[in-house]
């Protein structure tokens, strides 16, 4: 893979992760005050969702992949990730938190991960081989829809 390429894509993860900040920085438990009632819970379940998604993504996929020779990773189940919903219990604000947090740290680590590991490869149920770069792309793309729909919860309009 290309400099270029892998610049392009950690741009591209550190632009989402700063429009995750932007949205996502001033909320806190009860802090609805400027939504319409049915909305935070909405906003609650995808944020408690998204944590979720992004340890099994981020901790138990894309490091996996970086620490071990092409290991196997079973296709994520969202029926077994909403039933167990680590996050239920934690605070908005705690929630908020760990996700900023976990981006964060994954960013700085895309920073001085070196060129080959970008084409280290785990061995998808489904799919078969797929490098770690293909995994951040895909990751990059959902954020823009994770994104949009946290926008329109929050009653956010880009100009």
């Amino acid at each position: 893979m290309r400099e270029m390429e892998i610049k392009e894509l950690i741009n591209k993860f550190e632009e989402n992760f700063r429009q995750y900040y932007k949205l996502l920085h001033n909320l806190g438990e009860g802090n609805f005050s400027y939504l319409p009632t049915e909305s935070s819970w909405d906003i609650r379940e995808l944020l408690e969702m998204l944590a979720d998604l992004e340890d099994e993504i981020i901790d138990f996929r894309l490091k996996k992949i970086l620490e071990e020779e092409h290991p196997y990773l079973p296709k994520i189940r969202l029926e077994r990730i909403k039933q167990n919903r680590l996050y239920r219990n934690f605070t908005l604000n705690e929630i908020v938190n760990h996700i900023l947090q976990q981006r964060k740290s994954f960013l700085q680590m895309l920073y001085v991960l070196p060129h080959e590991q970008w084409e280290r490869t785990g061995v998808h149920e489904d799919e078969g081989h797929i490098p770690f770069r293909e995994f951040i792309r895909r990751m990059v793309m959902k954020d823009q829809e994770i994104l949009k729909s946290l926008s329109e919860k929050l009653g956010v309009h880009k100009n």
